[in-house]
Order: structure tokens, then sequence, then C-alpha cells
């Protein structure tokens, strides 16, 4: 219940979430499109605006070429004559034939002053020229084979022509009136381009909001199919974490089981009979025997509760890890029978959950060592390969048989007297709780080393 009113929460949360984003994106999409034609309406202008001032001037230059031709003419046959009468001094040049062509300029219709240059751009004084001082600058080598529109005013267009072949002559400057033509023009192409990008832009906006549209609704079936997609692996999930937390808390309790057949079968053998010093002995036994009991199931308790839990509460360093191990065999330890060698390793930590799954399984190994032989000793250590913790637990036994070795870990295997060959079965289930990996490193007639092998997280 408590999963799905989350799941519920997470899903009107996705909701509030997507409609308040729902909102801005499309304002800014709108937004984006509208820069985006404003940008292209100023290019579409000034590209129309080029155009319209070209073609003036284009609509100029054959009255100007006329007026010229004219002039040239009228000049040949003045220079011929000069030249006849032995004048050569009178011969027209380049500048008069300029301000001839200024002045005669004058007459083409909405011409309003007249500028002349020579060929290095230098301005001629004229008549024709209204304001000296307000002339505009020019390169020579961006008008010596084209006309050029200089500037356009609320009252003058300035446009300049190249006068003879690559401007061998010099240079005219027609100032025209513009408001009785290009103004107007201008204006229309201003109000029809505008008009043109209103009708775009909503035309546009319409088809992206349909998209928009359209690419919700597709989200939103996306989305539902994940959400129903993620509540089946969730609950698949919760049944695997199950099923992993049934599996780990079946092998503590066959560990338990295990643990305490030992102590019932010495409680079986028990004779309370003979005479008073067997009975004190037998009592002595049974207490022990019992307290022993009583320790494996407070033992087993408390990790079937933090297993069932999942949480890491605490930790545990190394070597209080092994020394817990040695301490539950203490009543040996006048024989030293279970020694602890140490390691550089021995400060490291691991929480809680596995410690307390780890801890079942290094008892069981070291009383399989204890139970090789009368005297056989057992020695911990451990040791750090990679980004792996190794458990070592070696003893001094005559080894592990042979025929044992390739099922050793199978259940019903054992070469013990009243052995049930279930407890390396369950190391191996407990192993597998933590992600561990128990084999026999080595087994000889001069001893057996068994390695608990996991990954230590970074």
């Amino acid at each position: 219940m408590v999963a799905g009113r989350e799941l519920g929460t997470l899903r009107n949360s996705i909701l509030k979430i997507r409609k308040s984003h729902q909102g801005t994106t499309i304002i800014a999409i709108i937004s984006l499109f509208a820069l985006l034609t404003i940008s292209l309406q100023y290019f579409a202008l000034s590209q129309f605006y080029k155009l319209a001032l070209d073609r003036e001037a284009s609509a100029l230059l054959p009255q100007v070429e006329k007026l010229l031709e004219e002039i040239e003419n009228e000049n040949l046959e003045k220079d011929l004559l000069f030249i006849d009468l032995g004048m050569e001094q009178l011969v027209y040049d380049e500048n008069e034939t300029l301000e001839i062509l200024a002045l005669r300029s004058l007459g083409i219709s909405n011409v309003q002053s007249v500028y002349a240059y020579n060929k290095s751009a230098k301005l001629l004084d004229l008549p024709t020229n209204i304001d000296n001082t307000s002339h505009f600058q020019f390169g020579l080598e961006k008008l010596n084979s084209s006309i050029t529109t200089i500037h356009l005013g609320d009252t003058y267009l300035s446009i300049i022509f190249p006068i003879g072949e690559k401007a061998e002559i010099g240079f005219l400057k027609l100032q025209i009136d513009p408001t009785k033509a290009i103004l107007p023009e201008r204006k229309a192409i201003k109000l029809e381009v505008i008009k043109q990008g209103l009708i775009v832009f909503l035309i546009g906006t319409l088809l992206l909001l349909v998209v928009f549209r359209i690419f919700l609704f597709r989200l939103r079936k996306a989305e539902v199919e994940l959400i129903k997609k993620s509540e089946t692996l969730r609950k698949t999930n919760q049944r695997l974490s199950n099923a992993c937390k049934s599996a780990g808390l079946g092998a503590i309790s066959a560990h338990l089981m295990h643990a305490i057949k030992s102590p019932l079968m010495g409680l079986k053998n028990l004779d309370f009979g003979g005479d008073q010093k067997d009975k004190e002995t037998a009592t002595k036994m049974l207490k022990a025997t019992t307290q022993k009991i009583e320790s494996l199931i407070h033992d087993t308790l408390n990790s079937l509760r933090e297993h069932e839990l999942d949480e890491e509460s605490y930790t545990f360093e190394i070597h209080e890890l092994l020394s817990i191990t040695s301490n539950k065999f203490s009543h040996l330890s006048k024989n030293n029978r279970v020694n602890i060698l140490s390691s550089p390793h021995d400060s490291c930590k691991l929480d809680n959950l596995k410690a307390n799954l780890l801890l079942p399984i290094l008892e069981n190994l070291v009383q399989n060592g204890l139970d090789a032989s009368p005297d056989s000793k057992v020695f911990l250590q451990v040791e750090k390969k990679d980004d792996s913790f190794l458990f070592n637990v070696m003893d001094n036994g005559p080894g592990v048989p042979e025929v044992l070795k390739d099922k050793l870990f199978s259940p019903m295997q054992s070469n013990k007297k009243n052995g049930s060959g279930i407890g390396l079965a369950i190391c191996k289930e407990l192993a597998e709780q933590i992600n561990a990996k128990i084999t026999l490193k080595s087994s000889t007639d001069k001893g057996s080393t068994f390695c608990i092998q996991f990954i230590v997280k970074g």
C-alpha cells in the first residue's frame, strides 16, 4: 500500500511538472519562431529596398549616358574645329566634360543637386554643389565598374555613377527627391512584407501547436507505458528481493539447525547414572550445551532481524570479526587451537549485514578444521586482492579426501561420524547472499585451506 501511494505521488508530481513546463516550452518555441520570422522579414526588407534603389539607379543611368554621349559628340566637333584653327589649347579635357555633364544633369526629373568628382575622387567646385561640406567620401575600388547607392534619407537619395569606361573620366553623384516614387514604394514594400510575415507567423504557430500537441500525446502515451512497466518492474524486483531474503533466511535457519545438532547429540548421549562425579560432569555439560544453544539462537535471531530490515546500521573491523569467531571456541583456547594471523587489512571494515552472514560461515569452517583431527589447529587470516577481500581458514589436518573434493559443497557429503553433510552447502548458500564465493583453495595431507572471497564496494 505504501509503495502504491508513493507511486501515485510520483505520478502526480510528474503531471504537475509536465504541465508547468508545457506552457514554458510552448512560449519558448513560439518566441524563437517569432524571432526567426522577424529576422527573415528584416533580411527580406533589406533585399527589397536594395532592389528598389538599384532599379531607380538603373532607370537614371540611360539618361546620364545619353547626356554624356551628346556632350562628347559636341566636344568632339568643337575640338576638331579648334585643331583646324590651330587653337589646341581650347580642346576640352575630362574635367570640363564632367562640369558640363553635371550642369545638364540638373535637368533630369527629380534631381535636386549634382556633385562631380575627378578620377581621383576629388570633388570639383561647381555651381551644382549645394553643400560642399556634406558630400560623402567613397573608395574608388568600389566604384570603378558599378553604380552605388550611397544614402537614402527623407529628403534625398544619393547615387554615384562612374563616368567613362572604368571611370577614366570621373564620377557623378546625383541627389534626387525620393518622396515621389522611392519612399512610397519603400513604405508599400514594408507593409506587404509585414503582412506576409504575420500570415507566415500565424500559420507556422498553428502548425507548431499541432505538432507539439501530437508530440505531447505520444509522450504521454509513452509515459503511461513507462509507468506501467516501472510498476511491473517494481513488483518483480519486490518478489525477487523477497525470494533472495527468503533464501538468506532459510540458509541462516539451516545453519542454526546444523549448529545445534552437535549439542543436541551430546545431550542425547549424556548419562546421568553412576556416581556423583559422573552426575556433576553431566550437569556441567548440560549447562554448557544449553548456553551454547541459547547463544546460537540469540545470534541467529539477531541476524534474521537485521537481514529482514536490510539496514547497514553499524560496521565491524575485520580483526574484530575474526576475534568473535575465535572466541566462539574459547573453551579450546588453552590449547591454542584457533589462531589469528595478523594482516595489514585487519582494520578494514564490513557492514553488519555482511558480517552477520560471514560469521556463521567462518564458524562452520573453523569447526570443520577442528574436527579434522583431535590435535589439528586452525588459522584465520584476511588478504586483499585487487577489489576483493579473501578470508582464509587454514588447518593442519589430514586434508579433504579426493573422492569428496569435486562435490564438497553439495548436500549430504560428509566424512565425519554423525555428520549431516549439509554444513558446507549451507556455507555456500550464505556466501551467495553477500555475493561472495567459497572455495577449497588447497588440500593436502598436511592441511586444507578454505577461502571466502567477495568484492569490496568502492
